[in-house]
Order: C-alpha cells, then structure tokens, then sequence
C-alpha cells in the first residue's frame, strides 16, 4: 500500500465549512528584547463549536504589546508553537467522544505525517491556498500521492505559505499587553493601539510572567 493510500485511510471526508471560530493568540514579552516573547493560545470558541459537531472554519487573531519583533522569525516559531499545542489540546481532548470537526480526526495521522492537521487549521485560519487546504477535496489531494517522499515535500511546501502568511499578518496591539511590556522594558509606541480589545482572560493574566508558550490551562 502506497503512502498516501495509508494516509487516506485514516482522513475522513472533507465536509463543507461552517461558521468562524475565533482563535485569539497573545504573544507576551519577556524583556526588553523585542525576540524575547511567548505565545498563548485561547481554543476555547473552536474547541466549543467543534463539540457542537460544526465543522468550524478556524479565524486568527494574535495581539500583542509592542510590534517592532521580526515578523519572519515570529512566523516560524508561531507555526512551530502552534502545531505543538493544537496536538496537544486534541491529545487532551481524545477519547471524550462526539462530532469535533477537526479535533476528531484520527490521532495516528499525526504519526504518518508531522503537524499536518494543525497545519491544515493554522492554513485556512490564514486563507492558505491550494496545496493541502482550501478547495481542494482530500481525496483529490491525495491522488496520485504514491510515496513518502512527495507527500512530504507537500506538506512542507504549505508550511512554507503558511510562514509567508504569518509574516504578513496584522498584529493588533492590546492595551493591556502594551502596559505589560512597558513595564518589562519595551518601548512607548501605542501606534495602532486597538483601544476596543477584549479585556484579557483570566489565564492569560495569570500567566503573564510564565515565560513558556501554552493553550490549554
């Protein structure tokens, strides 16, 4: 058997997409080093509906306190950070049962190809083309797929659009992180200040000086 056809035994059918889900993200800095920052996820709305059984179609949203960090560096630690705990969250999440949209996807996937579901989630979250997302129905993403090597060289090839993406993404500053890394050391800018942002959540002030990325509290 061919490594896609493996792969396309464990994929259910790609169902038509639901509404957005929010998935806000915090970047949080350390110092007044504009590189020194970590990153917390908030899956709650996407986690919620995917319970629901909507096959929800993920939205991004990252705030943060000040933006003069490189975006080319944030992009492929954000993808990085990213994959990590979106499998994390699903690992926590498995065996509960019911419709989960993309957290019910089978768990040895993730064995046969590396951050492919999150992959996947961050892509459309990002409007990523056609490689392994979008309009593209799975099993036509997979036909033709006969070995380890090409399906590989796919998946990296999307992880690549998606850094590009994350590069250019608009980063919203947050009051409330702004004052937090002014007073950690980072500058006065409050350019594009979005002054209607929703107050932080109770988690993620509570592990404002945690120093390490994470999402599921």
């Amino acid at each position: 058997m061919s490594w896609a056809e493996r792969l396309g035994g464990y994929l259910p059918e790609m169902p038509t997409l639901g509404r957005e889900a929010e998935i806000a993200v915090y970047l949080i800095h350390n110092s007044g080093d504009a590189e020194d920052y970590f990153f917390l996820f908030d899956f709650e709305e996407f986690v919620d509906r995917s319970k629901g059984g909507i096959f929800v179609r993920p939205a991004l949203r990252v705030f943060a306190g000040r933006d003069d960090f490189s975006r080319v560096q944030f992009a492929r630690q954000f993808r990085e950070v990213f994959a990590r705990e979106f499998d994390r969250m699903r690992a926590d999440l498995a065996g509960k049962g019911g419709k989960r949209g993309w957290l019910s996807w089978n768990f040895n996937v993730v064995d046969l190809v590396s951050d492919f579901v999150a992959t996947m989630v961050l892509g459309l979250a990002l409007s990523v083309g056609r490689m392994v997302l979008g309009k593209v129905a799975m099993p036509g993403f997979l036909k033709g797929r006969s070995d380890e090597a090409k399906l590989a060289d796919e998946i990296d090839r999307t992880k690549g659009q998606v850094e590009a993406a994350l590069a250019a993404l608009d980063v919203s500053l947050h009051p409330e992180l702004l004052v937090h890394a002014e007073r950690v050391g980072g500058t006065q800018t409050r350019a594009d200040l979005d002054r209607d942002a929703w107050p932080l959540p109770d988690y993620a002030r509570a592990h404002l000086r945690d120093g390490e990325s994470g999402s599921w509290w």
